[in-house]
């Protein structure tokens, strides 16, 4: 129990310095924008952390939607046709390429194409 608590403890410390960390590692990726300088109905391609994940309801075609955050702005992407893609899961690094366009004051792309990152979490 108390180590649980220590691994708390250390991770809850150490998310934003991780973040910011992840947020540079995205953003050397090459031929990324940021979100801020995206442009609505071209194809473009960002990088960013995972921050919400929903699934469509059973009843309903299958839809997975999240919401992608690069620390100037998020984006969202629906893929029809799936209610889960294995590793896209919240803070997960993903870049998405596709055509992002304003629908109800944000940015959003459908069944974009996507590449997980790997980080040194993932060897764990």
């Amino acid at each position: 129990m108390l180590d649980l608590i220590t691994r708390l403890v250390r991770d809850f410390g150490s998310r934003d310095a991780e973040a910011r960390a992840d947020l540079r590692l995205l953003s050397q990726i090459p031929g990324v924008v940021s979100v801020q300088d995206l442009a609505p109905r071209q194809m473009s391609r960002i990088a960013g952390v995972v921050s919400a994940v929903t699934q469509s309801c059973s009843g309903d075609s299958p839809r997975l939607h999240i919401t992608v955050a690069d620390g100037t702005g998020e984006v969202h992407a629906q893929f029809l046709g799936r209610r889960e893609i294995s590793g896209i899961r919240p803070g997960a690094l993903i870049v998405l390429e596709g055509r992002f366009c304003a629908h109800d004051g944000a940015l959003k792309a459908h069944n974009p194409v996507y590449e997980l990152i790997h980080t040194r979490d993932d060897q764990e």
